[in-house]
């Protein structure tokens, strides 16, 4: 028997109408996140939680570009001795108050929306159940396969270009100061160089993120959509043993920037706060066309992403009749649950960690076709229904 079995019809129609609901752009740092994020507090509010918007920054690849190119310039200035140019415009830019805050390369800004749900009989140091998803975002002109090829061939190209950047300016340094001999071959070289790479990098990177904007429906409205109602579910029905945080992850799109600044920015107090030894993470991440469960990933050595909370979910799931897909992979999922994996390492805890990911559904994200019908109304619901089995099972055993 189902645990809300006389709300099915309900449930699934409130999770579809969520995703159909974020059915519009949600780039990290746009008006659509904004959006995004006022739809989810305003459902919290009418299900009586509490939120509270938790704000970061963060650098975009674009911005790391200019960086770069800011850097070139600089450099061509000193090869040709335009010293001059430099000291001039840091004396302007730092002359009035005004002109100090103008950025050429301005941070982005985003938010981590989190609501928390007390245990009926806390602890002291009691044990923390976080339920995680992100809300942003990103569209792409390639297919998701193609594009993961081409963003690893600019990360072979820009990373180390950066770092012979800083390399080169240093040396042209230490040339204009007559303290090192530089070749004019070497010059025309690093000027044709730096040009041809940029030229190469700007378009593939314009190119594969210029695109009809995708609605992110199964990427990941679906997993915003199952925490809304799970998060109101345990609000009626709270946990006797464990607190639970819900967390809507900004910017994962862009490095998993939310859940990274989060892990980092609480890794002391949590390690104060809560028994971080029977903890757990549910990271949400893609409920499409069926449920699947991360389970093992490496190249040659499979590893198990957690000791045997996958199993409690799987007993769940049969417990439901529900079908879910553990599935093998040999590069984990770029996913807010990787932060997590960081932060048990750094905090040198047992704290399990579970991602739901329909990786098969990878082909229609990033997308203008990622819509609201490639998404499951009984999906959700089932997805929904393991989660708060599985949660009870393990408040019910605990002692």
């Amino acid at each position: 028997m189902t645990i809300i079995s006389n709300q099915d019809l309900k449930e699934e129609l409130d999770l579809i109408n969520h995703v159909e609901a974020l059915a519009f752009d949600r780039s990290a740092a746009s008006v659509g996140e904004t959006k995004a994020i006022n739809y989810i507090q305003e459902e919290l509010n009418l299900g009586g939680i509490e939120s509270r918007a938790e704000y970061f920054s963060w650098n975009t690849p674009i911005s790391m570009l200019m960086k770069t190119i800011y850097l070139m310039a600089i450099g061509y200035l000193l090869i040709f001795r335009f010293i001059l140019i430099i000291v001039l415009a840091f004396f302007i830019k730092y002359m009035f108050q005004k002109t100090r805050k103008i950025s050429f390369v301005k941070r982005e800004e985003s938010k981590n929306v989190i609501a928390k749900i007390l245990a009926k009989n806390a602890e002291a140091t009691p044990p923390i159940i976080i339920f995680s998803a992100h809300y942003d975002s990103v569209s792409s002109r390639v297919p998701y396969k193609v594009q993961r090829v081409l963003l690893v061939i600019i990360k072979l190209i820009i990373f180390p270009y950066i770092g012979l950047s800083i390399i080169i300016s240093i040396w042209l340094t230490l040339y204009i100061l007559s303290v090192t001999y530089l070749n004019n071959f070497i010059i025309y070289m690093i000027s044709i160089l730096s040009l041809i790479t940029l030229s190469a990098i700007i378009p593939i990177f314009l190119f594969i993120f210029t695109s009809n904007k995708s609605t992110g429906s199964i990427d990941n409205a679906s997993g915003v959509s199952i925490l809304i109602e799970l998060s109101k579910l345990i609000r009626n029905k709270p946990l006797n043993n464990f607190e639970v945080l819900f967390i809507w992850f900004g910017a994962e799109e862009w490095g998993l920037k939310g859940s990274r600044k989060f892990c980092k920015k609480h890794l002391k107090d949590f390690k104060k706060q809560y028994n971080l030894e029977r903890s757990i993470n549910i990271n949400i991440d893609m409920v499409g066309s069926y449920i699947g469960l991360l389970d093992k990933s490496g190249l040659i050595f499979k590893k198990s992403i957690n000791n045997d909370l996958n199993d409690i979910l799987q007993a769940s799931a049969n417990k439901l009749n529900i079908p879910i897909d553990r599935y093998e992979k040999v590069f984990k999922p770029k996913s807010d649950f990787r932060s997590f994996r960081i932060f048990r390492r750094v905090t040198k805890k047992k704290f399990q960690i579970a991602c739901f990911h329909s990786d098969k559904d990878s082909k229609y994200i990033h997308s203008k076709i990622d819509t609201p019908d490639k998404c499951s109304n009984k999906n959700l619901s089932d997805c929904l229904e393991i989660c708060y089995d599985a949660v009870s099972y393990l408040d019910s055993h605990f002692n």
